[in-house]
């Protein structure tokens, strides 16, 4: 007879990270309370990645190797081919799950039928020389929203916080293997459009800001190729509102620049500009904490002298 399929997919790609890896396949193994599956797909690493994957023997784990490297989008796409539960989530091979994470995740998919994804919270853990944690900006209470404009605004949760319907992400054409970067972003973009998310307060992962992360020079003009496509997508009706909320946070980016220079005049205007354009959207417990957060954080370094 065979198994019963597990409730939890985890889909980690890895490349020449056998180190991170370990930690990070570790923190998997130790959920509790779900049944879960781990798929490891290895995007052709040339270090001695492969030789560890063969070293984990476990019912509940598959490792899967690509035979020419293919960037992350490839290899999360065959991650979610192969995922056999109703719930799966994107981890990267440098982060970790705290206990819980997935029972604490699959809650709410499993209490209502609505939400596409749940969100928890997560700890940004600096391993860059800086040392040290803290909590990222995130909703303090649980509840249910619709998630579009606030990513269209540029809120995000990296790929541990996140745990999909299979057939959601099915759905919005899984990842889009022309984006090496701002991918998930992308494909956030396109699954909040199909329902409400889950957002819970309790943290369920550790992000590590290491040296060994690489972002290309021009990130910000891919994250806004990326947004400008999803607004394209929208209908006719509400892509008005799609521009002012990009205006909005634009506006923002200026304010904190101007803070950093000490232009508090310029700073504060430019700051109320920005609310002016989506008003609504700094209601939102996702976005107005983590905007008033920055520009805060701007303000506060400016006055020590930093």
């Amino acid at each position: 007879m065979n198994a019963a399929p597990p409730l939890v997919s985890v889909v980690i790609c890895t490349r020449n990270r056998r180190a991170l890896l370990a930690e990070t396949v570790a923190s998997v193994r130790a959920q509790t309370g779900v049944a879960w599956e781990l798929l490891v797909v290895d995007d052709a690493s040339t270090d001695d990645t492969w030789d560890f994957l063969q070293t984990l023997d476990s019912d509940a784990i598959r490792c899967l190797r690509q035979t020419q490297h293919g960037e992350r989008s490839a290899a999360r796409n065959r991650g979610l081919a192969e995922a056999r539960a109703q719930f799966v989530m994107f981890l990267d091979d440098d982060d970790l799950l705290v206990p819980d994470a997935l029972k604490n995740l699959s809650g709410p998919l499993l209490r209502r039928s609505g939400p596409v994804a749940a969100v928890g919270a997560r700890w940004d853990w600096f391993c860059d020389g800086r040392g040290g944690g803290r909590r990222d900006s995130h909703v303090r209470v649980r509840r249910e929203r619709e998630v579009f404009f606030d990513l269209l605004f540029g809120w995000s949760a990296v790929s541990g916080q996140n745990l999909f319907r299979v057939e959601t992400v099915r759905r919005a054409g899984g990842y889009d293997l022309a984006l090496n970067f701002c991918e998930d972003r992308d494909l956030w973009l396109r699954v909040a459009r199909l329902g409400p998310v889950a957002l819970l307060p309790a943290v369920v992962m550790k992000y590590r800001v290491h040296p060994g992360q690489w972002r290309p020079d021009n990130l910000q003009g891919i994250r806004e190729k990326v947004f400008r496509r999803a607004i394209r997508a929208l209908p006719a009706r509400e892509r008005r509102h799609g521009l002012l909320v990009r205006h909005s946070a634009r506006r923002v980016q200026q304010a904190e620049d101007f803070f950093s220079t000490g232009n508090f005049f310029a700073g504060f205007s430019t700051a109320l500009r920005a609310w002016a354009a989506a008003p609504g959207l700094f209601l939102s417990p996702l976005v107005g904490p983590w905007v008033a957060r920055r520009l805060a954080r701007r303000v506060w370094h400016r006055l020590r002298g930093h």
